[in-house]
C-alpha cells in the first residue's frame, strides 16, 4: 500500500524535475514562482505530519531517496548559476568603477620639466 504522502511527494518531485530541466537547458527560471510552488508543495507534505521511519513502505522510502538526489542535483546546478552571476557582477562592477575614475584619486602623472623662459 502506498503512503498517503506519496502523492504530495510526487508533486514536489515534478516541480524539482522541472527546475532541473530548466537549469540544465539554460532556460529562464522564475525563481520566485518556483519557490512559491515548492512552498505550497512542502506545506501540503507537512500536513501529513511526521512519518516514523518504520511506517514508510519500500516504494515511499525509494521515492524520498529519489527526491533527495534530485534536490542535491538542483542545489549543484543553482550553485553553478550563482557563481556565474557573481562573476558577471564582479566584472560589471569593475568596468563601472574603471569608467567612473577620472584620475582624481589615482596615481599622479609625472610633472613636465619646467621650460626656460626667454630672457
Amino acid at each position: 500500500m502506498s503512503h498517503p504522502a506519496a502523492a504530495s511527494l510526487g508533486r514536489l518531485e515534478i516541480l524539482v524535475d522541472g527546475a532541473i530541466a530548466a537549469l540544465r537547458s539554460g532556460d529562464f527560471v522564475d525563481h520566485g514562482a518556483m519557490a512559491e510552488a515548492k512552498g505550497r508543495a512542502l506545506l501540503e507534505l507537512s500536513r501529513h505530519g511526521r512519518i516514523p521511519v518504520g511506517e514508510a513502505d519500500v516504494p515511499f522510502a525509494a521515492q524520498v531517496g529519489r527526491l533527495r538526489a534530485k534536490l542535491a542535483e538542483e542545489e549543484r546546478l543553482l550553485s553553478i548559476r550563482l557563481k556565474a552571476a557573481e562573476m558577471v557582477a564582479e566584472v560589471v562592477a569593475e568596468a563601472i568603477l574603471a569608467g567612473e575614475a577620472d584620475g582624481t584619486y589615482g596615481p599622479r602623472p609625472a610633472r613636465a620639466a619646467p621650460t626656460e623662459r626667454p630672457a
